[in-house]
């Protein structure tokens, strides 16, 4: 389950630094956030219902 933290902390802590700062261009800010937010969904997709050993689950 450490990973399934990190992975969120990481992707986090990236999606409030392009949001707050200027390290991309606005343009490009939509894209970035609807390709991470992507990711994410199927990462805790295949975690919850691939691994079958999660805590909640427990």
């Amino acid at each position: 389950m450490m990973t399934f933290h990190v992975v969120h902390i990481a992707i986090g802590l990236w999606l409030a630094l392009v949001n707050v700062t200027g390290i991309l261009a606005p343009a490009t800010l939509p894209w970035n956030n609807l390709i991470l937010g992507l990711i994410i969904a199927a990462y805790n997709v295949y975690y919850l219902l691939a691994q079958k050993h999660v805590d909640v689950q427990s």
